[in-house]
């Protein structure tokens, strides 16, 4: 009968109580969106662009002036006055122009932060698989630290009945505390793991235990000729860069309206008092006043900065052809990438592990009854820990191929069970 170690115990108990703290992966994506610092911080663009838009909406402020003359009244007593006027200045299209340019910065605000957003998500989801990795490592450790320290149990009672040599005993408890320090380093890449999760959710403090779900391949197959036409339609630095565009023609229009004379409509009251003089009286009046104001641009002869606008839309074009090339670009490499992973994955079959399990099996009960050597058994459960491992680590790589796949067709939904 096989007896388990008090370190065994101890195992279980912290397994057990780690599943009663594990996080889903709905429930950490969940927790980025709302709580990461980074992505709160690039929200504030959004407001941040509606208030220059709102601000963009404001026209140049009336001029109120207020002029006092005094003839001599109180000497020769010609009468004194009082001018009142108000100026409005007039621009032609400026206004509009800015606010076009305010929608067009809005527009790109939010393009931008939905690019955040996506390369968040796709951070946070690697992050997280990277923690299901570890996990699974630290348990394919502990199972041959359980194996391990069973074995080196047996043999202590097997020596002290003389049914084994006294290296045989010492050399199964090395393999038992090489297998517990194998076991600490597993289970410390774990926690690191865990508070990198932590972190990308915006609760550091959180201490999450565990994560929940599994490693296996994604379901859903597309073409890459699918793949390239959601790209195209919903990739955010691509719209972005679209809206750059848009962005640099509305800036364009702008620099031409406000080279346009900025006329200014003025208008005045003057009041006049009585003049008592003898020698040319005249009595109150009030006068009134209209004018129109318009510079000349002779300073318009220079186009220098309607140029640098037009040049300015043609970068920004050509930007645009420069990202939508490389998208897809980037579509082709990661589906390549991705059914390189798959194919990986899959040759690793349930069957396959099952085998390397019963083996193992096999060779420590033939062990116990002394029919075998302790070196096949050592051979044999290091085989069943690199099928174990190069499993995981094949899930592993065909889920992070799949992730960057859809970041890279520009969807930010990647599900994990």
């Amino acid at each position: 009968m096989k007896k388990t170690s008090t370190i065994t115990i101890v195992l279980l108990l912290g397994l057990s109580c780690t599943k009663a703290q594990t996080i889903s992966y709905r429930e950490y994506i969940d927790s980025v969106v709302a709580n990461n610092k980074g992505y709160r911080a690039e929200q504030l663009n959004l407001p941040m662009s509606e208030a220059q838009l709102k601000a963009s909406r404001s026209i140049g402020n009336p001029s109120l002036s207020v002029e006092y003359g005094n003839n001599s009244d109180w000497g020769i007593m010609m009468g004194q006055s009082l001018d009142i006027g108000l100026s409005q200045p007039i621009t032609f299209g400026v206004v509009k122009a800015r606010k076009q340019v305010a929608a067009c910065e809005r527009d790109k605000a939010t393009s931008d932060l939905s690019d955040y957003l996506l390369n968040l998500k796709a951070e946070a989801s690697t992050a997280f698989i990277d923690a299901i990795l570890a996990r699974e490592q630290a348990a394919i450790a502990r199972q041959t630290l359980e194996n391990m320290e069973q074995l080196a149990t047996s043999d202590s009672l097997r020596f002290a009945k003389g049914d084994i040599s006294e290296l045989d005993m010492l050399q199964t408890r090395i393999e038992a505390r090489m297998a517990r320090q194998d076991y600490l380093a597993a289970q410390s890449e774990y926690s690191d793991a865990l508070v990198t999760i932590d972190l990308y959710s915006g609760r550091p403090e959180r201490g999450t235990q565990g994560v929940a779900g599994e490693l296996a391949t994604p379901g859903k197959e597309y073409s890459i000729g699918e793949l390239t036409d959601m790209a195209l339609r919903q990739r955010p630095d691509l719209q972005s860069a679209r809206q750059s565009i848009q962005l640099a023609e509305s800036q364009s229009r702008l620099t031409r309206r406000e080279r346009l004379p900025e006329a200014e409509v003025s208008f005045g009251v003057s009041l006049n008092s009585r003049v008592r003089n003898e020698e040319a009286p005249a009595p109150e009046f009030i006068g009134y006043s209209a004018g129109l104001s318009i510079p000349l641009p002779f300073s318009n002869a220079n186009k220098g900065s309607v140029r640098a606008s037009q040049l300015a839309v043609q970068q920004s074009q050509l930007q645009a052809d420069a990202v939508e090339n490389q998208v897809v670009s980037e579509i082709i490499q990661a589906y390549n990438r991705y059914r390189l992973a798959r194919r990986n994955a899959e040759t690793y079959s349930s069957e396959l592990i099952r085998d390397a399990e019963t083996i193992l099996q096999g060779r420590l009960y033939a062990y116990q009854r002394g029919e075998t050597s302790l070196i096949e058994v050592l051979s044999a459960q290091e085989t069943y820990n690199n099928v174990r491992k190069s499993h995981a680590e094949a899930l592993h790589q065909c889920m992070s191929a799949w992730i960057e796949l859809q970041k890279a067709t520009g969807t930010a939904e990647f599900a994990i069970e």
